[in-house]
């Protein structure tokens, strides 16, 4: 498929080592070795330092699962009546509310100006957490903590979509989303270790030691991340790309989606993208992932320490590799749907594979086959984020729809979050049979909102080709399945 403006062309020389340069007739001519020295430049200023933020925020918002069984149920009374699931949802909530609006700022203010800051903030209340003594006051850092996220997961998905072509995001929002998923993998061996500082610090337990300690690593890597993190395409803020280099980047943008010009977010943009049925089946099939990845996260060393049996470092160590076989398993799929050039068929392969997976972790009797589960469990959630991702970003054309799209989606995945902390309750430890049941079944929703979507947009692309459509002012776009 080929999306053709009137005004921009690409054309591939042969290989002669020239830069593209701007004719009269403002076409851009290139070389195949120029493309990828510029998209390698891309890609290694803006997919490391997110990624490494992504897996500093999954561990600030998920090591109260490490915590709980290193005293901090105990020293705060979480583990009485339904605190436990207070103290994960308040998360969420200022998590949901400040999403859209950090999208719609970000721009104005900057990407590094922007991720930078929150980054450092939600560090000082990560670190705050370590000398509480009160539930209470955990759920009130927590819903902090929630607020100043909330805005660096959509913005980064923002920024990334906003530097390539509509079939080489999805390896990049997988390499983004992986890395943070591989590297926080071993963020509870990590938080074994901090714990062992309480043998010789006495004067504070192991949990709150690795509140501390991350919660000063996150202040540093904000600083860091500062002067690394590159801007969107159209600011002037980028440095590292040279005049004809950004000009190309946005050549090969307008060839892709039409010349999109900036916009401003508007009401009128933001009615006309939540109106959009599109926007919803995405957020449905993203909050599905979403739903699972939390669920894993907060409760999988829970379930190996005190569902099936293994010791306190055990059920550490044994977290870690579920974690990084979704990463492979990802980063494969992702790489087989951007050459097909198709998302919905790999998002119900996903939605499958996670149900398979939640199925053995939950029924099952024996530990090892309910451990094999969550391997498949924990791919099938994340491939579904990654995918629904890429496919939403794909469907949609214009700056403003997609930063509206995103935060919405992002968004709606936020009461993912709220839906697997009510549903894993603590009477029903220490298999939370019905929380396995509930993510179960939401990821079957997923797989049939997938389904429909499908044959709509493929009956879409047919009234375009019929020439009974055009698909948002651009007369060669057709949306991808």
């Amino acid at each position: 498929m080929a999306e053709k403006e009137a005004s921009v062309s690409l054309h591939e020389q042969s290989d002669n080592g020239h830069s593209p340069t701007l004719s009269s007739s403002d076409e851009v001519t290139y070389d195949s070795k120029f493309e990828k020295r510029v998209l390698r430049k891309v890609d290694v200023r803006l997919l490391p330092i997110l990624g490494a933020l992504y897996t500093i925020a999954m561990v600030d918002r998920s090591n109260i699962s490490v915590a709980r069984i290193s005293g901090l149920d105990e020293d705060v009374g979480l583990n009485v009546g339904d605190r436990a699931s207070v103290a994960l949802l308040v998360f969420f909530i200022g998590y949901m509310i400040f999403e859209l609006p950090s999208n719609m700022i970000i721009h104005r203010v900057g990407a590094a100006n922007w991720i930078a800051l929150i980054v450092f903030a939600w560090g000082l209340v990560s670190m705050g957490i370590g000398f509480l003594n009160n539930w209470i006051a955990l759920a009130v850092l927590r819903s902090f903590l929630g607020m100043f996220e909330a805005g660096f997961y959509p913005g980064c998905v923002y920024l990334i979509s906003s530097w390539y072509r509509r079939y080489e995001v999805q390896k990049r929002l997988a390499t983004f989303f992986m890395t943070g998923s591989a590297l926080s993998a071993f963020a509870n061996i990590f938080a074994l270790g901090l714990i062992q500082i309480s043998k010789t610090h006495t004067s504070y337990k192991g949990w709150r030691w690795i509140y501390i300690i991350e919660g000063v690593l996150t202040c540093v890597a904000a600083i860091v991340a500062w002067f690394i993190i590159v801007d969107f395409p159209d600011s002037h803020r980028n440095k590292f790309l040279t005049a004809e280099e950004a000009a190309f980047i946005k050549a090969r943008l307008a060839e892709d989606r039409g010349s999109e010009e900036r916009e401003k977010v508007t009401w009128a943009i933001f009615v006309e993208t939540i109106t959009d049925w599109k926007v919803w089946s995405f957020s449905l099939m993203y909050a599905a992932g979403a739903v699972g990845v939390y669920a894993f996260l907060f409760f999988l060393p829970l379930i190996l320490r005190n569902g099936m049996g293994y010791s306190q470092e055990l059920a550490f160590v044994l977290s870690a590799p579920p974690a990084l076989f979704s990463v492979v398993e990802g980063m494969a799929i992702s790489w087989l749907a951007d050459k097909m050039r198709l998302r919905g068929p790999f998002v119900i392969v996903q939605g499958i594979v996670a149900v398979i997976g939640l199925c053995m972790t939950g029924f099952l009797k024996h530990p090892v086959p309910r451990y094999i589960g969550t391997f498949l469990g924990e791919a099938g959630v994340n491939g579904l984020v990654v995918t629904t991702l890429a496919w939403q970003a794909n469907n949609l054309r214009g700056d403003a729809k997609r930063a509206c799209s995103t935060a919405v989606m992002i968004t709606l995945s936020g009461l993912g979050g709220i839906y697997s902390s009510l549903v894993f309750r603590q009477q029903d430890a220490p298999d939370y049979i019905p929380g396995i049941i509930a993510v179960m079944a939401i990821c079957i929703a997923a797989v049939v909102a997938a389904g429909i979507s499908i044959v709509i947009l493929k009956w879409e692309n047919k009234r375009v080709d019929e020439g009974k459509k055009v698909i948002d002012g651009l007369v060669d776009f057709r949306y991808t399945i």
